[in-house]
């Protein structure tokens, strides 16, 4: 085959972003919010990627050039030369390829962006050659790819973008779909504001170093709200949700990684009749999740977020996963 397509879902963390990194429990679901991959098979020995987010790149002999979005083109496009190199050493296969990336995902603001093009790079690429991997070596590889942008990767992100829907994740336990009751309307906001995961992640070690005591008690109050909302998710009470995703919020709050529009956005959802509302993925900017009692009232706090100046989109849980 000389072309073929992937597609793998954005993702949200609903509950316990941070504390999932010392041992606590979180819960993530794949959003109906794509990444898409061309790949084909080119003559020249070289690989070439081009995203519609406005880097560009080629790799060859002589090493990386940018051919849109100067150095940070390299920084972005590293992973995904690294995905598809892999699938070519793995099938000792000496072909150049050109890949373009058309993302429906804002990047750097938690919602996985990187995973999903690292999950959909892997499978395009792999599906060029007649013997398909499974979707756990697709994973595998593309978790491998990912840790060139987030070093410490769990690789969560990767994991509910590949296999789709809503996941229970702990370190110990690993992945395990949650069957829910009704179905979630959400709202995703922007804050406009671009973050460094690293760096945050950083920031929240500090916190916990200086203040352990403290940082024990709030990652067992996020321990418990994860479990509740389990309960309240298999069981289709979103009143109890929407409180618990606040209860979340707060701890965020305390661990210093909210910021101030995240505030005005929270606010913003909460006079809109959100159920609940908080950071998703690292936060110090980033996006935050809103939770609707209806499509209808969805679409009233997407609507208000966009007014005050956000951008924001009405989501729902994808089941799909990767798409070849």
């Amino acid at each position: 085959m000389n072309k073929s397509r992937a597609s793998a879902p954005a993702k949200v963390i609903l509950f316990g972003e941070h504390f999932v990194v010392y041992g606590n429990p979180a819960i993530l679901a794949s959003i109906n919010r794509r990444l898409v991959v061309d790949a084909r098979k080119i003559d020249e020995n070289r690989i070439l990627i081009k995203s519609n987010i406005g880097v560009a790149g080629e790799y060859s002999s002589l090493g990386f050039k940018a051919t849109e979005g100067g150095m940070e083109a390299k920084t972005t496009l590293d992973p995904l030369y690294c995905a598809a190199m892999q699938v070519l050493v793995a099938r000792s296969k000496k072909t150049g390829i050109k890949i373009a990336i058309s993302s429906g995902v804002p990047p750097g603001i938690g919602l996985g962006s990187s995973a999903a093009a690292c999950v959909s790079t892997v499978a395009a690429v792999n599906s060029l050659f007649q013997k398909k991997y499974s979707r756990q070596k697709i994973c595998k590889l593309a978790i491998e790819s990912e840790r060139l942008i987030h070093k410490n990767s769990s690789g969560a992100d990767c994991y509910v973008s590949t296999f789709g829907g809503l996941m229970h994740y702990s370190k110990t336990k690993g992945f395990k779909k949650i069957q829910a009751k009704g179905r979630l309307a959400l709202v995703i906001a922007s804050t406009g504001v671009r973050h460094s995961t690293g760096d945050i992640v950083a920031g929240v070690k500090k916190f916990k170093d200086r203040n352990e005591s403290l940082f024990q008690s709030l990652a067992k109050q996020a321990a418990g709200i994860c479990v509740q909302a389990q309960r309240a998710i298999a069981s289709g009470r979103h009143d109890e949700l929407g409180a618990l995703m606040n209860e979340n919020q707060m701890i965020l709050r305390q661990i210093g990684v909210s910021h101030y529009k995240v505030d005005d956005l929270l606010d913003i959802c909460s006079k809109a009749g959100a159920l609940g509302a908080k950071i998703t993925g690292a936060g110090g900017g980033g996006a935050v999740i809103a939770l609707a009692a209806s499509n209808q009232d969805r679409g009233k706090i997407a609507s208000r977020a966009e007014g005050a100046g956000y951008e924001s989109f009405e989501v729902e849980i994808d089941r799909k996963g990767l798409i070849v």
